[in-house]
């Protein structure tokens, strides 16, 4: 019989193409690599034995016989090893290579195993093929087998995209349904006409649909530095994770950017970027770096000496300026190390990690580099611990609200309120709320924190409502992730109307830096809360770099002083001076104003003779619980 090779020689033609274009990339060793370059390699030999058997067993000639056995085994070898290579592929992919049960892992060896067996057996056997004294080619008893051992593994296969597909993504799921149809298509029609050989064909075009889609080095490269990103960065090292390896981090987070971007131009600080990294790769003699977000690059190093190295290299490397296009930058960064980074478990740790460093050292503005240590770990796991904790806060309503008293000068009394989210751990005691605030907004959770907390203080004074002939009102923080989410402010208005209270009731705090960010959401937030009487107080005045003109836009009622402006009021007269002169702009402009951290009894006395409206702080009393504030007030 006379095959056709047409579609074969396509076939090794595709696989090498495949091939070039594949090599000619870098790449990292992970096992979806490795597994791919395997595939890939079986695949072109898969091909070329096909050829070749074809063409030995078309001739028909006896003096051959050993060549072509010799051939198809050969063949048959590669047919068992590629069917059981594509299962290993498909485990990998839907996260199943990570068996819990080694008789598990090991029971999947067995079929292939005995395969390969009977197919080494056949040469005396001759169960699955034999040549007869004339050269031809004859399918033996258990020729069947083949293909049954084929038909097994593929419907393994759709069981297993069935029952764990979804955890690999939609277009990985669909490129395998897709090589899968094509190959059991080409299996079938070569079932049924044999001189046609298509099961090649089909290997081959499913390689390039994986290639395309899943293994394609282009698909996981930073266009603008050529390094890896943080997808890849996501895969390889869950694997070197999985497989206990050591290995150290350096990350270097550029800090200046904006700043770069806004004084020289986009065009300027792209090439700053594409200069760096390219310094990274030299080096760290590695292609183990990746970009991790627009700034973050992230250097993995496999050897203690090629860690400390990369970590001197880069920090000498980073002290020198840039010349680009005539202009001489400086790249200031956060340089972040990590030894033994295996240490932390799980890539979402890891990354986490360099963020929480990176916040360590948030308002240097030269380059710094921190090495992690003890104390730096410790600090990260309490946080994780605490955002562990919030998320289980928020679902079971676990947070406190306690109320500080604001003191009037003129009235001599307490006349309004701040109510203050406290949220207290089992083990580690109450957490900071700079602490948990700060997180709930990083995660999302603030607006569901603060109508939480809303809602207690609307219960509070439900419940005691004679409290407000004496407190004119309770002061209530907003986050600025809160003020920018379109329609919040109606959900706020809607709790406060939904007890039948007045708004009048509530003053709403926003700090002077989210007072500056306009967005349309803010704006629309700042008029509904106006339209229903609640009023607007400016919590912070002076702790940032504000701008005043587009502060002072807003309706503010009252401006509260940052306790950072009373530092020193009582010791040096021109910080006394400068405090004064604020709070008689502010009041001449109308505001009521209110001084933050009063401590003692000489700081209480300058901010009485300054005319101060009121004063909050511990002078006068810490933040209180419900039953204390009652007793306080009363």
């Amino acid at each position: 019989m006379e095959y056709i090779n047409c579609f074969q020689i396509t076939s090794l033609v595709l696989v090498t193409m495949i091939a070039i274009h594949y090599f000619s990339h870098k790449r990292l060793n992970n096992a979806e690599n490795r597994n791919f370059v395997c595939f890939l390699a079986f695949s072109g030999v898969y091909v070329l034995l096909d050829m070749l058997s074809a063409v030995i067993a078309g001739g028909g000639s006896s003096e051959v016989c050993r060549m072509s056995a010799l051939v198809l085994t050969l063949y048959y070898f590669c047919d068992v090893i590629l069917t059981y290579g594509l299962f290993c592929y498909i485990r990998i992919i839907t996260g199943r290579q990570k068996e819990k049960y080694k008789w598990l892992k090991t029971g999947w060896v067995v079929l292939p195993a005995a395969m390969l067996l009977a197919v080494t057996a056949n040469l005396r056997t001759g169960w699955l093929f034999y040549f007869d004294q004339e050269g031809r080619f004859i399918r033996g008893s258990f020729h069947f087998l083949l293909y049954g051992y084929v038909f097994f593994f593929m419907l393994v296969i759709v069981a297993f995209m069935l029952l764990y597909g979804k955890t690999a993504e939609k277009e990985i799921r669909r490129t395998i349904w897709r090589f899968w149809f094509i190959e059991a298509a080409c299996l079938f029609l070569q079932i049924a006409a044999e001189r046609i050989l298509l099961t090649g064909f089909g290997l081959s075009v499913g390689l390039w649909l994986i290639y395309l889609t899943m293994n394609n080095p282009g698909e996981y490269t930073d266009s603008m530095t050529g390094l890896f990103d943080k997808q890849y960065f996501d895969k390889w090292i869950g694997e070197k994770l999985y497989r206990k390896e050591s290995f150290h981090l350096l990350a270097v987070d550029a800090r200046n950017m904006k700043q770069i971007n806004r004084i020289y131009g986009t065009r300027v600080g792209d090439q700053l970027l594409i200069r760096a990294a390219k310094g990274f790769r030299e080096i760290t003699d590695s292609v183990q770096i990746f970009r991790i977000t627009g700034n973050c690059f992230l250097a993995v190093l496999d050897s203690l000496t090629d860690y400390e190295k990369a970590r001197d290299g880069i920090e000498e490397f980073l002290k020198k300026p840039f010349f680009i296009e005539n202009e001489k930058v400086s790249f200031h960064a956060a340089i972040c190390g990590i030894m033994n980074a295996e240490k932390l478990e799980k890539e979402d740790s890891i990354l986490s990690y360099i963020e929480y460093m990176i916040s360590l050292i948030q308002n240097r503005q030269d380059t710094v580099l921190i090495q992690s240590d003890s104390k730096i770990l410790e600090g990260f796991r309490y946080e994780q611990e605490v955002e562990h904790f919030l998320q289980k806060a928020v679902k079971e309503d676990l947070f406190e609200v306690y109320y500080q008293p604001v003191y009037s000068i003129k009235n001599q009394d307490f006349i309004t309120l701040e109510a203050l989210s406290r949220l207290k751990h089992p083990v580690l005691g109450m957490i900071p709320p700079d602490v948990f605030i700060g997180i709930a907004e990083k995660q999302g959770m603030i607006s569901a924190v603060g109508c939480l907390q809303l809602h207690k203080v609307c219960r509070f004074i439900k419940e005691h409502e004679y409290i407000m002939k004496k407190i004119r009102n309770v002061k209530f923080n907003l986050s600025p992730s809160e003020l920018m989410k379109p329609g919040y402010s109606h959900v706020l208005i809607g709790i406060i109307q939904g007890y039948g209270l007045d708004p009048g009731y509530f003053q709403f705090e926003i700090t002077e830096n989210v007072a500056t960010e306009y967005s349309e959401s803010f704006c629309t937030a700042i008029d509904d809360f106006a339209e229903v009487g609640i009023h607007m107080c400016l919590d912070d005045f002076g702790s940032g770099y504000a701008n005043l003109n587009a502060v002072l836009r807003i309706p503010f009622s009252a401006v509260k002083m940052d306790r950072s402006l009373l530092s020193g009021v009582s010791s040096d007269p021109q910080t006394a001076t400068f405090y004064r002169s604020i709070v008689m702009i502010l009041q001449h402009m109308g505001y009521k104003v209110i001084a933050e951290g009063a401590e003692t009894e000489k700081e209480v006395k300058l901010l009485e003779k300054w005319g101060v409206d009121m004063i909050q702080g511990y002078y006068f009393s810490r933040p209180l619980c419900e039953e204390k504030l009652l007793e306080k007030i009363s």
